[in-house]
């Protein structure tokens, strides 16, 4: 099948279906030659990520009820000869013939014929490729440089980084590009070799896998992983701890089979698998832990930059549902901490509601309870991430 009739198809259950890109990806790109997949990854999270954009680019040559399909076919050509450098006669050939009829490629092709040059829009969030509400929402809580960085790092295209698994292979006996004593990257997809199916390194997102650091582990202590799925965070505590010693909870049943069969492709036997509400995990457990890691469910405006559809899914009502219950998971796993015990919250998402202050009104109703350290991390190297440890007083 067509590349670009491929990308039509994802973008356009992504955007009028509410489907994921990433797993529409994963089954549609198998349709398709190997060396042709990246074109239509770079196609779609192209288009997604600079939607806003490149829509001002065209809107005043299309009426307010032209359809979500030539808004798309618009959308990719002007995304590929501007950001693609195709010439524009293959651009018009290969888009006019992903129309269904005769009125929309005469349309189509006529509108193509007059964006001939990238127009500045006067909307700061059409300028910053973002849906209005989630714009005001950035500008409300953080300074203009802040705020300009942040898109930075939402239109980017990331990279990859590979984490190695220390109980199977040294960072020295590598042959990639070596980042630190625990990350690499590398020029070509690794996800396919040898070495990946023999679980020598697993794909994390770099700042992603800094924030296990901030438990201070050591040998032969207790952790609650409450939020586990898919594995990541918890596979980075295992070059410290003993599997015995770590309990992955998550919710649904699928999802801890996703954690399980990492571990066991990652060669980690003997982690303790749980499948409750994490809410609920004190009615049902009667343990106590040195280490609580609660990655909380959150809005994920952290990682658009690594996954720009959800932009698009993110809705603004969604909000207070979500943060009430980061606070109803934060009260509920309080009292499975050990004295002297650690508690990491974190969450990828930079709405400072669902952050520092879930932890200003957790710190408030409990008393009991400081912070030792808590920071947003914002930089190049990988998702924007809150992280806060909380300690009994």
């Amino acid at each position: 099948m067509n590349q670009r009739k491929i990308s039509l198809n994802i973008l356009y259950k992504t955007l009028n279906d509410e489907s994921y890109s990433n797993l529409l990806m994963r089954q549609e790109l198998n349709k398709l030659p190997i060396e042709k997949r990246s074109f239509c990854t770079n196609l779609v999270n192209g288009v997604l990520r600079y939607y806003e954009f490149l829509q001002y680019q065209f809107n005043e040559f299309i009426e307010k009820n032209t359809s979500l399909i030539n808004k798309l076919i618009l959308s990719m050509a002007t995304y590929e000869k501007f950001y693609l450098n195709k010439e524009d006669y293959v651009i018009n050939n290969e888009y006019v013939n992903l129309c269904n009829n005769k009125f929309d490629k005469a349309f189509v092709n006529a509108v193509l014929h007059k964006v001939n040059y990238l127009k500045e829009p006067q909307e700061d969030n059409v300028r910053y490729c973002l849906p209005l509400w989630i714009y005001n929402l950035l500008k409300s809580q953080y300074s203009s440089d802040e705020l300009k960085n942040i898109v930075k790092i939402y239109r980017r295209i990331p990279q990859v980084y590979y984490r190695i698994n220390k109980s199977k292979v040294k960072i020295g006996n590598i042959m990639a590009n070596i980042v630190d004593d625990d990350f690499f990257t590398s020029d070509k997809n690794l996800l396919n070799s040898d070495e990946f199916s023999k679980g020598y390194y697993y794909v994390q997102d770099y700042n992603s896998g800094q924030l296990y650091k901030h438990l201070k582990l050591q040998k032969n202590i207790r952790l609650l992983d409450v939020c586990s799925a898919p594995g990541g965070k918890l596979f980075n505590c295992l070059d410290v701890l003993n599997p015995s010693d770590c309990y992955a909870n998550d919710l649904y049943e699928n999802r801890i089979n996703l954690i399980k069969k990492a571990a066991d492709r990652l060669g980690f036997k003997g982690i303790n698998y749980l499948n409750y509400d994490g809410r609920c995990l004190k009615d049902n457990i009667n343990i106590k832990f040195d280490r609580i890691l609660l990655d909380a469910p959150c809005s994920g405006l952290g990682v658009i930059g690594r996954k720009p559809d959800l932009k698009f899914h993110i809705k603004p009502e969604s909000l207070d549902e979500l943060q009430a219950l980061q606070y109803e998971l934060l009260e509920s796993i309080k009292s499975l901490l050990s004295d002297d015990g650690l508690l990491l919250y974190s969450t990828c998402t930079l709405n400072k509601k669902e952050n520092r202050k879930q932890i200003d009104k957790f710190i408030k109703n409990n008393p009991d309870f400081k912070i030792i350290e808590d920071d947003t991390i914002i930089n190049d190297m990988g998702d924007c991430f809150y992280y806060c440890v909380l300690t009994k007083v």
